[in-house]
């Protein structure tokens, strides 16, 4: 296997930067079928996920679609599924959250990852791609963040009010998440497989920075060592948008893989990150990708690179790719060639 992925969150200088495009829904393109048939069907998943690696080559795989909606429909939240020529991406339907405001967040019940919703199904293609690429790259499930979660299970709006008007309901709500998200993320580690924690309702563009430090930091912090002590090596924690006003509090979840996505700068991780020795992915935004010359994205990338300084915890990745954008557009912003070939 490419040591790459893994030297760089170690924070030991790889043979070259680590590249990570993000490519969730534009997986069902690379096999001519949409999300929410891939979504529901592990061999598609697994065949559309091989696809995307042949196509890419990326130093390390996520295996998912919509990847902040399996634990909440697991546990009761209403989905949106498309038809066979809708390539919209699923999500958890308006108005089916499962919690009221103020109802007692403990009669949520956990999950079971072996027999909820999505979730043996995620377990297993998850497991089955990993034994296909085991020599080649690192694959990853995805678990869904504990504040995300408790957004998805009660409504961003109340939860987000809630922290003002309801401080202690809040944070029952966001303990359900860590509770649901860590027992979703212990049956990967059974499997001996990694999880990358999804957190973006969390990002500043929503809620302020104080209140990332005094709702979702610990929770996350929580979550995270708990999947560690369960034998994880890796746990990466994404949350979109511009994180830099949160840097200090990210840092201090223990998350060893950060995401510096676009609005986010560069100057502003790097110390943080060097200091703690954390490995982060810069993005470069997917709007950009889809609307630049090749060259220009060549260049964008390069001064990302720059930027950087040779630090050895580097990743250079991309935004959400959209379904469908062209192959040679993601593959500009990493030039290096690829050479591994899938075993049969």
């Amino acid at each position: 296997m490419s040591k790459r992925f893994h030297q760089a969150l170690a924070i030991q200088t790889p043979d070259r930067v680590p590249f990570v495009p993000a490519v969730y829904e534009h997986k069902a393109w690379f096999i001519g079928k949409t999300p929410s048939d891939v979504c529901r069907d592990p061999g598609l998943l697994v065949e559309a996920t091989l696809a995307e690696y042949e196509a890419l080559r990326a130093d390390s795989i996520i295996v998912g679609i919509d990847v902040y909606n399996v634990e909440a429909e697991a546990a009761g939240c209403g989905m949106t599924y498309y038809g066979s020529t809708d390539t919209s991406i699923p999500s958890v339907t308006p108005g089916s959250e499962i919690v009221a405001e103020g109802a007692p967040a403990g009669s949520v019940a956990i999950p079971d990852p072996l027999t909820g919703g999505r979730m043996p199904l995620m377990l297993e293609a998850t497991e089955r791609v990993a034994t296909r690429l085991k020599e080649l790259v690192p694959v990853m499930g995805a678990v869904t963040g504990p504040f995300s979660l408790a957004a998805a299970l009660c409504g961003p709006a109340p939860l987000f009010m809630a922290m003002a008007a309801d401080p202690d309901w809040a944070r029952a709500m966001i303990d359900v998440g860590v509770r649901i998200a860590g027992t979703y993320g212990r049956a990967f580690a059974k499997r001996g497989l990694d999880v990358a924690v999804f957190d973006s309702q969390a990002s500043p563009g929503l809620i302020s920075p104080g209140r990332y430090r005094d709702f979702v930091q610990e929770p996350t912090r929580k979550l995270i060592a708990g999947l560690k002590a369960a034998g994880m090596k890796e746990v990466p924690l994404i949350i979109g948008g511009n994180t830099d006003a949160i840097i200090d509090g990210y840092v201090g979840t223990g998350g060893n893989y950060l995401l510096c996505d676009g609005p986010a700068s560069v100057k502003t991780f790097l110390p943080a990150c060097r200091a703690a020795r954390r490995a982060f992915r810069k993005n470069i935004p997917s709007d950009f990708i889809a609307s630049a010359p090749l060259e220009e994205i060549r260049q964008r990338a390069a001064g990302e690179l720059a930027q950087a300084e040779g630090y050895p915890g580097f990743i250079l990745g991309t935004g959400v790719i959209p379904y469908g954008t062209p192959t040679e557009k993601i593959l500009a912003v990493n030039d290096n060639e690829r050479t591994e070939k899938i075993k049969t």
